[in-house]
């Protein structure tokens, strides 16, 4: 089983990697640009014109799965052509085998793309909704609670190497404080692994928990993450209300495509919501939908990841950028990950998977040569056994058929 993975919002597109690659697969990327309709060409272009949009991210990492399938498909026909006639099975397509699909936050959305269930188009166009969703809310949150514009949400990236769990040891200390009516807006937003996880609130709210912090955590390390557009990411207190909204209007969408009316899906998404894999669309949406305003449980991937029921053992981490590729190589020791991002790495990957079948191939046609000189060594055996001076076959050796 292979792994799937696509990253979330927080990684913006480096143009000078995406341009390199487009320009060295350019017949891919043509081929690619005419599969996804008219208005795939003014995507690409509003890709390099805003790099870090939600939308783009999604396109993005949506067209390096799409190359992918694309150079997958094209190593496989070459082997093919290069066996020789005696050499029985074809090898598989390696995008072709049995995957499970992980996105970090608006990865899950990318996710769900990949199970065609809606165009290039509408999956920016969702991308987008969500991202202006939560300013909305964000906003009605400050009014509601007559909290002064000029107040900041804020994300600051926690790591600490003795924690035992600090997603759950923070989550702790946060419900603690609430009790005591501080720390009303903060969250944990994303628990990318035992020993880190990220917070969102308000910056009065995070400043309060500062000291809380190093009491509990003496080698704690805070990042205060940039945050251009002020929104408290996965924090339920504030954007809750996202939910309804998100999931009709892609519901909407899925109308619009005809798979409303599907029910299982073709590659099943570890969900960032509580880690389960789900089969089926409306397992899918509700879930993804619920994640968007929820805790990103990656801990809780990794279980089933590193679970030998689903027997990964390999995971493509899809661009931009390398970040789960990197959270998967330290957190899944038993999977070998790898990275798919620049021309360098995608000419990797195909450059040891294109090795990795001919050595196949190198070793079937050896067994197939052995079991020819065996069987040539055993008939010229029994035509020894049969040879002798008087040419009369011994009882002991006739042989009935």
């Amino acid at each position: 089983m292979r792994l799937i993975t696509f990253p979330g919002q927080g990684t913006s597109i480096s143009i000078p990697i995406l341009k390199a690659l487009i320009r060295n697969k350019s017949k891919q990327f043509q081929t690619i640009l005419n599969q996804n309709g008219s208005n795939s060409n003014d995507l690409l272009k509003y890709i390099f014109q805003n790099p870090s949009s939600p939308g783009s991210i999604a396109v993005c990492a949506n067209l390096y799965y799409q190359l992918y399938k694309i150079l997958s498909h094209e190593s496989s026909i070459q082997n093919d052509m290069n066996k020789e006639t005696k050499v029985p099975p074809p090898q598989q397509n390696i995008a072709d085998q049995d995957s499970l699909l992980l996105g970090h936050s608006l990865g899950e959305l990318t996710c769900l793309s990949i199970n065609n269930l809606f165009k290039l188009n509408d999956l920016f166009k969702i991308a987008n909704y969500r991202n202006d969703l939560m300013i909305k809310y964000t906003e009605k949150y400050l009014v509601a609670h007559k909290i002064n514009h000029s107040s900041k949400f804020e994300m600051w990236a926690l790591s600490s190497p003795n924690a035992i769990h600090l997603p759950n040891q923070v989550n702790d200390l946060i419900t603690s404080l609430r009790i005591n009516k501080n720390a009303q807006t903060i969250q944990v937003a994303n628990a990318n692994s035992i020993k880190q996880c990220v917070v969102t609130g308000l910056v009065e709210d995070l400043e309060s928990l500062r000291i809380e912090l190093h009491l509990d955590f003496p080698r704690l390390r805070i990042t205060e993450l940039t945050n251009p557009n002020n929104i408290p990411f996965h924090n339920d207190t504030i954007l809750r209300p996202i939910q309804e909204p998100l999931y009709d209007f892609i519901w909407n969408i899925l109308k619009e495509n005809g798979t409303t009316i599907v029910t299982e899906l073709q590659h099943g998404i570890i969900t960032n919501l509580d880690g389960s894999v789900s089969r089926f669309l409306h397992h899918a949406l509700e879930k993804f939908v619920k994640s968007s305003s929820n805790t990103v449980q990656f801990t809780k991937c990794y279980e089933t990841i590193n679970n030998k029921a689903f027997q990964i053992n390999d995971a493509v981490c899809f661009g931009p950028g390398n970040v789960i590729f990197n959270l998967i190589k330290r957190n899944c020791q038993n999977v070998t990950p790898f990275e798919y991002s620049s021309l360098t790495t995608v000419n990797a990957f195909h450059d040891y998977h294109n090795a990795k079948q001919q050595q196949s191939q190198q070793s079937q046609e050896a067994k197939g040569d052995d079991s020819g000189r065996k069987q040539n060594d055993h008939d010229h055996d029994h035509d020894h056994d049969h040879d002798h001076d008087d040419g009369i076959v011994p009882e002991e050796e006739v042989h009935l058929e």
